[in-house]
């Protein structure tokens, strides 16, 4: 509850919301819907239809690429629930974070610049180990046992 009382202006300016209470019940259910988009059958076999470029730098090559999920036919509002995760392959994606994003960018507020930075460390973490599918991934998890 703290984080919506703290980010109220957000939640009035970019999504016209007037109740926390409202912003609390939206994010439960966003939460839910999100799970089940990512978690069951047949979803699971397009992940690649649910994980979007995080942006334009994304958009022009598909390995190891920053990418963003949330309740895209969200009624009323967009989603403010973010899942990042970086592709490895398709249907592949390794997830480090997500976020409640209220602003235009992740830049503009101090908790989505910290999952973007956890989401650009992942991304240099894979390149420096070598993976860059997910057999190379596998086998580094592997090499950390």
């Amino acid at each position: 509850m703290q984080f919506f009382v703290d980010n109220f202006q957000d939640l009035k300016e970019m999504f016209h919301i007037e109740r926390i209470g409202d912003a609390i019940e939206d994010t439960l259910d966003d939460a839910e819907q999100l799970e089940r988009l990512i978690l069951d059958i047949p979803f699971t076999d397009n992940l690649d239809e649910l994980f979007k470029p995080l942006g334009t730098m994304d958009m022009s090559v598909r390995e190891l690429t920053r990418e963003k999920a949330r309740n895209w036919d969200r009624v009323g509002h967009a989603s403010w629930l973010r899942v990042y995760a970086i592709r490895l392959e398709e249907n592949v994606f390794v997830i480090p974070g997500g976020a409640i994003k209220l602003t235009r960018t992740m830049q503009e507020r101090p908790h989505t610049q910290e999952q973007l930075d956890k989401l650009n460390h992942c991304r240099q973490y894979l390149i420096n180990n070598g993976v860059f599918d997910a057999d190379s991934f596998i086998d580094l998890r592997r090499e950390d046992i």
